[in-house]
């Protein structure tokens, strides 16, 4: 019983500190970011790259570890929606990742460097869009939690 806490714990915590990563990138896309914003915008997508592994890793324990087992949770048509809702995110998560990789080497090379507001608008509404997904993920867990699906 302690143990299954303790990974629900773990799990969650790290769903939280994935969502303040991507609620970083969030807030420092909202204006035309500078040299350190674009700086703190790889640093917050790198942040959030091994939360989001992090937040694998402990489900995993919690399927295979956790009081309910993994006959529960994988019979539950609701663990598939929310592994596809994760892996949305991932994928849309792709664009972004690349753009502020671009951009770091860009600031790096120029430190007067500016993104286009259309590539600053465009990582801003991915972003956005990987935000309302992720929190459909925890809508489903609850209701797999408390065994609707099986």
């Amino acid at each position: 019983m302690v143990l299954d806490a303790l990974l629900a714990y773990a799990h969650f915590a790290s769903l939280f500190i994935m969502v303040s990563f991507i609620g970083a990138e969030a807030m420092l896309l909202r204006t035309q970011p500078g040299a350190l914003s674009i700086l703190a915008l790889a640093r917050s997508d790198i942040g959030y790259f091994f939360s989001a592994m992090l937040v694998i890793a402990t489900g995993l324990l919690r399927l295979f570890l956790g009081a309910k087992g993994a006959a529960f949770y994988s019979g539950n048509p609701l663990l598939y929606v929310k592994l596809v809702l994760f892996a949305a995110v991932g994928i849309i998560s792709i664009k972004p990742t690349l753009q502020f990789i671009r951009w770091r080497k860009a600031v790096v090379a120029d430190p007067s460097f500016r993104p286009a507001t259309t590539e600053v608008a465009s990582a801003r509404r991915l972003v956005f869009i990987e935000m309302h997904l992720i929190a459909l993920i925890p809508l489903a867990a609850v209701f797999m939690a408390r065994g609707v699906g099986n």
